[in-house]
C-alpha cells in the first residue's frame, strides 16, 4: 500500500504540474513566433517588402493574442529603432511601405507611422542624393520634389530645392545633347526641336562658342571653322547652329572648257549657299536666320567631271572662305 500511495501521491504531483507546464509551452512556442516575426522584419531591412509584410503579419498574429502586448510590442520597437537604414532609397521604401500598409493592431499602426514619418524627410533628402551621383535626374528630382510638398517645412527644404536645381539643369543639358546628336538634317534633331540649356553660357558676339549641325554636306565645310569659335560639349556652347543642304549661289565666272569630244562649252561657277539657323543655348531662341555664301576657288586649270561637260559648278571653298562666310553668324 505504501508503494501505491507512493505512486499515486507521485501521480497526482504530476496531475498537478500539468497547467505550469502548458503554460511554459505556450510561453516558448510565442517567443519562437516572435523570433520567427523578427527574423522576416530583418530581412525587411535589406528592402525585401515581401519579408517585411510578412513579418509584421506574424508579429500582428501575435499581438491579437492576449497578455502577449508587451512582448510583442518590445519586438516591434527594437526594429523601428534600427530605422533608418544607411540607404537612403531603401529607407524610403520601408517608409512608405510602413505609411501604406494595411491597418492592423493599433500597437502596430501607431508607432509604425510616427516612425516613417520620423524618417521620411532624411530618406527622400538622402535618396535624391543618391541618385543625383548615379545620374538618374529625373528620379531624384522626383524624391527632392516629394520633401517638399510633403514636408514643406523641414530644414532640408533649402537643399532640396538646389538638388532640383542641379537635377533640372542635367535634364535639359541630356535632352540638348541627344538632340544635337540626332540633328542631321534642317528637319531633324535639335535643328527641328530647338531645346533650352539653362546652364549653358550666355551668348556674346564675338565671343560665343557654337555647336555647328544639320546636313553632313555642309558640315563638312563648319568643320574647316577655326577652333575658337567651336564649342567640344553642348555643356560649353552658347549657340548651336543649324546649317541646310548646300546650293547654287550667285555666280562668280564663266569660263570655258573643251570636252572629251573637242568641243568647247562654257560653265558658271557658282558660290556655295548654306540656309543656317542659330539658336542662343540658354534660351532655346533663334538668333539668327539667313542665307550664307561661300566663296572659293573657281575655273582650275583643269575640270574633271563625268559624263558630258556641266553648264554649272560649285566653287571650292578654303578655310578662310569658309570663315568669312560665317563671320556674321557666330558674331565674329
Amino acid at each position: 500500500l505504501a508503494h501505491l500511495d507512493h505512486d499515486v501521491a507521485a501521480g497526482g504531483h504530476r496531475l498537478a504540474a500539468a497547467p505550469v507546464a502548458a503554460r511554459g509551452d505556450v510561453v516558448v512556442e510565442v517567443c519562437e513566433r516572435l523570433d520567427t516575426a523578427a527574423a522576416y522584419l530583418s530581412t525587411g531591412l535589406t528592402g525585401d517588402l515581401d519579408a517585411l509584410e510578412t513579418g509584421f503579419g506574424r508579429l500582428g498574429a501575435v499581438l491579437g493574442e492576449p497578455g502577449n502586448e508587451r512582448v510583442a510590442g518590445a519586438r516591434l520597437t527594437d526594429f523601428l529603432k534600427r530605422l533608418p537604414t544607411e540607404d537612403g532609397c531603401r529607407t524610403m521604401d520601408i517608409a512608405d511601405w510602413l505609411r501604406e500598409r494595411e491597418s492592423g493592431p493599433k500597437a502596430l499602426d501607431g508607432p509604425s507611422s510616427a516612425t516613417a514619418a520620423r524618417i521620411a524627410p532624411g530618406a527622400l533628402k538622402e535618396c535624391g542624393d543618391a541618385l543625383l551621383a548615379d545620374e538618374q535626374w529625373v528620379n531624384a528630382r522626383d524624391m527632392y520634389q516629394r520633401l517638399l510638398d510633403e514636408h514643406p517645412g523641414d530644414d532640408r527644404a533649402d537643399d532640396a530645392r538646389g538638388g532640383i536645381r542641379k537635377a533640372g539643369l542635367a535634364i535639359q543639358l541630356s535632352d540638348v545633347r541627344s538632340l544635337v546628336t540626332e540633328a542631321e538634317s534642317m528637319s531633324t534633331g535639335y535643328c527641328r526641336k530647338p531645346a533650352k540649356y539653362a546652364g549653358a553660357p550666355a551668348y556674346r558676339e564675338g565671343k560665343s562658342r557654337a555647336l555647328f549641325v544639320g546636313d553632313t554636306e555642309a558640315t563638312e565645310y563648319t568643320d574647316k571653322l577655326p577652333e575658337a569659335w567651336k564649342a567640344g560639349d553642348a555643356a560649353d556652347a552658347a549657340l548651336v547652329v543649324c546649317a541646310d543642304e548646300t546650293e547654287a549661289g550667285d555666280v562668280v565666272e564663266t569660263c570655258r572648257y573643251r570636252d572629251h569630244n573637242g568641243r568647247i562649252g562654257s560653265v558658271r561657277f557658282n558660290k556655295l549657299a548654306v540656309r543656317v539657323k542659330a539658336y542662343a543655348l540658354r534660351t532655346g531662341k533663334l538668333v539668327t536666320d539667313r542665307r550664307v555664301q561661300m566663296g572659293g576657288e573657281s575655273c582650275p586649270g583643269r575640270l574633271g567631271y563625268f559624263g558630258s561637260l556641266p553648264s554649272r559648278m560649285a566653287v571650292t571653298p578654303s578655310a578662310a572662305d569658309v570663315r568669312e562666310a560665317f563671320e556674321p553668324v557666330v558674331g565674329r
